[in-house]
């Protein structure tokens, strides 16, 4: 799944994703570009859990396709 994460803005904004998302899925995949705000997730989990587990961490993703 692609999702535009147009709040991040760094490094450290690419962590909080990754932790957030390895935190309820440990086997999830991502390729994060913070230059072009794309995150990349291959996980097990349904698209609309991926969402709410990027807002909780403080982000605004907008699923691409």
């Amino acid at each position: 799944m692609k999702f535009e994460v147009k709040d991040m803005s760094c490094g450290g904004c690419a962590n909080s994703i990754t932790r957030a998302i390895t935190n309820v899925d440990p086997a999830a995949r991502l390729d994060i570009d913070v230059t072009t705000k794309i995150v990349k997730i291959d996980s097990a989990l349904p698209l609309d859990r991926l969402v709410a587990v990027i807002e909780e961490a403080g982000f605004h993703p907008t699923v691409k396709c």
